[in-house]
């Protein structure tokens, strides 16, 4: 029998165990009990003769090695050759949660301190541990790192190993305590970057981003080649508001080269920040960043289409969004960021096509369908408009984009009284952004009106929110000239920001 097999025989066994147990007898209960006994001494064997096979297969690595020249000899080995440990800082503050504060990373790197064992007093307990560690028992090895920090305090990989064993344990007081007493006692400045490198990240879970960043800091000044401590300062920065530090120091990994996807994500969201904020200011991105390539993490692909469509780049985000829909070929979200794209670089016959193989695989996500009634309005097929924004609304009435075109079509026909009828909800609701479209519109009936004094009135109403509404500075220039007065430049070109508001999306961005 194969091994995959006689596992898969072991899981059948447990869930046969599992859905009988609801309606068994008291004696069939204890059967069934006997039989988890006996799975249970089965696991705790593998387990055992895992951890010897293991170490059987660690020691011939490392020895082979040896004589390959790739190891130094057990006696001149030293701890500081490992590499950081990677995490996140904090659950929530990552930008797309994806770096690893698990298992995986911690003993990735914590592996690499093997060689410091071999041939050391109570090497087998740093072995059983470290097998347990590996097979995320944190328990298991946090009982077996306690046993050999207790015989062999000095240690300090082992005492390394301990205290990841006991945050994941979520024994969270403890691991802050051995990390902080490893950060000021570690002789090996990598065990010490770690350290911190851990503090900064259990800090950041705590949203303390000023004391996270100071202990990202110190892991650099201790081993600035720590890269995962730059990208966790980095996240820092972003969290606490400090856009322009963020993108200096993740602009410092991208230009080393690295094709960390995360770290490129992080300096997109950082760009897009500062752009948000700043409409003049310019960010450079890293060569990695600068053309989209079929080599880009889907994420990062992703997040470049939508900085270069808040940028206007459209090119760039159709070429990211041909890249997506390639590689996930049943995703409506793929299919309607091409359409979309290439519909504002070539039009409706190009990109209709594109938009209906979004509906289809889709067909209940109302925006792809006033995406593709808004095509059509623009390509002066009103009447099919009304009709799929009509659709719309029969199932959702409250739906905002579908309103918004049914009275940009009604404007489009003429039907003024109409449009201005079904605007002016807009102008009452709660949302101030949802207001500012409400005025958008009745500003532009007023404009075909000729109604001028009217149409400035709506569109100063406006003015708080023309970032997304950036036609706003030449209708109030068109209204001024009409009614003979200037604009003051100021007007125009610094809107204030109504605190708090939520952005209601407009058009450019279904």
């Amino acid at each position: 029998m194969k091994l995959e097999e006689w596992f898969s025989a072991l899981r059948s066994k447990a869930e046969t165990i599992e859905r009988k147990w609801p309606t068994a007898s008291e004696d069939e209960k204890l059967l069934l009990a006997d039989q988890l006994f006996e799975l249970r001494q089965v696991s705790d064997r593998v387990v055992d003769l895992w951890l010897q096979f293991e170490e059987k297969l660690s020691l011939a690595i490392r020895r082979i090695k040896q004589l390959e020249g790739e190891y130094p000899p057990a006696d001149e080995s030293q701890p500081g050759t490992a590499a950081p440990a990677k995490a996140k800082a904090g659950a929530d503050a990552s930008p797309g949660g994806h770096h690893d504060h698990g298992g995986d990373a911690a003993a990735a790197n914590l592996g690499a301190f093997q060689a410091e064992a071999a041939g050391r007093p109570f090497e087998h307990m740093y072995r059983k541990g470290e097998g347990f560690y590996q097979l995320r028992l944190y328990q298991d090895a946090r009982q077996c790192f306690a046993e050999l920090v207790k015989e062999s305090p000095d240690w300090e990989s082992g005492r390394l190993y301990y205290a990841y064993s006991l945050l994941f344990s979520e024994a969270r007081e403890e691991a802050l305590r051995e990390f902080r007493l490893l950060s000021r006692s570690a002789q090996s400045p990598v065990v010490a970057a770690i350290s911190y490198n851990a503090i900064g990240c259990m800090l950041a879970e705590e949203r303390q981003w000023l004391e996270a960043a100071q202990a990202f800091k110190a892991a650099l000044e201790h081993h600035p080649g720590q890269r995962e401590a730059r990208f966790n300062l980095a996240l820092c920065y972003l969290q606490d508001g400090d856009v322009q530090e963020a993108l200096e120091t993740v602009e410092s990994l991208l230009n080393e080269g690295d094709s960390d996807w995360e770290a490129q994500m992080l300096w997109l969201r950082a760009a897009r920040i500062l752009q948000a904020r700043d409409e003049t200011a310019d960010p450079q991105p890293p060569d990695s960043l600068k053309l989209p390539t079929r080599k880009l993490d889907s994420e990062t692909l992703r997040e470049m289409a939508s900085l270069y469509e808040s940028l206007g780049n459209y090119h760039r985000a159709q070429v990211c969004y041909h890249f997506l829909a390639e590689r996930f070929p049943r995703e409506g979200w793929a299919w309607h960021g091409l359409a979309w794209n290439t519909w504002l670089i070539a039009g409706t016959r190009r990109a209709l096509t594109l938009m209906k193989k979004a509906i289809s695989l889709a067909p209940d996500n109302p925006d792809f369908a006033f995406s593709y009634g808004w095509m059509l309005l623009f390509d002066g097929r009103v009447d099919d408009a009304l009709a799929s924004f009509r659709s719309i609304l029969s199932k959702q009435r409250d739906h905002r984009l579908a309103q918004s075109g049914l009275i940009t079509a009604y404007e489009r026909l003429g039907d003024t009284p109409t449009a201005k009828r079904l605007a002016a909800p807009f102008t009452e609701d709660g949302d101030p952004y949802i207001r500012s479209l409400g005025y958008y519109h009745l500003g532009r009936i007023a404009v075909a009106e000729e109604n001028w004094r009217l149409a400035e009135q709506y569109f100063r109403r406006v003015l708080p929110h023309s970032d997304h509404f950036q036609e706003i500075p030449l209708y109030l220039q068109l209204c001024a000239a009409k009614l003979g007065g200037p604009t003051a430049a100021s007007e125009l070109l610094q809107p204030e920001t109504a605190p708090g508001a939520g952005k209601f999306p407009d058009a450019a961005e279904c």
